[in-house]
């Protein structure tokens, strides 16, 4: 892409993003009479949450973000739906659902749709090259740091044949700190908690910072290399 049209996207999405925004302004205004107080709204979403059957729940958290449902959606409110009262227990089962996902799409990207995935990337004139042993730990690290979807990120790394150490283990890691942080998160806004909302932001914080450092050094030793 040109630095033109680099320059038109930014533009025309911060044209966008205000527009939606003055749009959102605008309706609250007039309908502001309308809406529920912030603390009725979120017991309201609290008990649908409740409502929810946990065993359900844990099989569409394990099951949905290979196909592409936003693992946000499940991370925000995984401890109102599995947690109970238990954060402790909210935490242990969505990791656990987190992990079995990696192994679900890992099953899928190399067994049964595998046929059809290898066609799609054909069509598209498209190669993903076997990972290679000696920077495997790198580039299992900077893809699980990177901006790209989840569900992405997981067939990217099987159908490299990522090995399960690092498919599985390694991203654990990066992607565990991510939903224990993203977690927490979900559960101070639906009780409105101000401690888990520090120690949510003091976590977020300490993890993005981790991640930078990372970033960093992945492109530095990527620069290295090539030079």
């Amino acid at each position: 892409m040109s630095k033109p049209s680099q320059r038109q996207l930014v533009v025309t999405a911060a044209i966008a993003a205000t527009v939606l925004a003055l749009g959102g302004i605008i309706i609250l205004y007039f309908f502001r009479e309308r809406i529920p107080p912030i603390a009725e709204l979120r017991t309201e979403l609290q008990l649908l949450l409740e409502s929810i059957p946990a065993p359900l729940y844990f099989i569409a958290f394990v099951i949905l973000p290979a196909f592409g449902v936003p693992l946000s959606l499940f991370y925000l409110t995984a401890l109102a739906v599995l947690g109970t009262g238990n954060t402790f227990l909210g935490l242990s089962l969505g990791l656990l659902a987190v992990a079995l996902n990696m192994a679900f799409t890992n099953y899928i990207a190399r067994g049964f749709l595998h046929p059809v995935i290898e066609r799609m990337i054909r069509h598209r004139h498209l190669s993903i090259p076997k990972i290679k042993p000696d920077n495997e730990w790198k580039l299992v690290t900077a893809l699980r740091v990177s901006p790209l979807p989840f569900a992405f990120q997981n067939y990217l790394l099987a159908l490299g044949h990522s090995r399960w150490r690092y498919y599985l283990g390694l991203s654990m890691i990066v992607q565990g700190s991510i939903g224990v942080t993203v977690m927490l998160l979900g559960e101070s806004i639906l009780k409105g908690e101000v401690g888990y909302i520090l120690l949510a932001i003091f976590a977020f914080l300490m993890l993005n910072l981790v991640i930078d450092h990372f970033r960093k050094r992945l492109r530095k030793d990527q620069t290295t290399t090539d030079g």
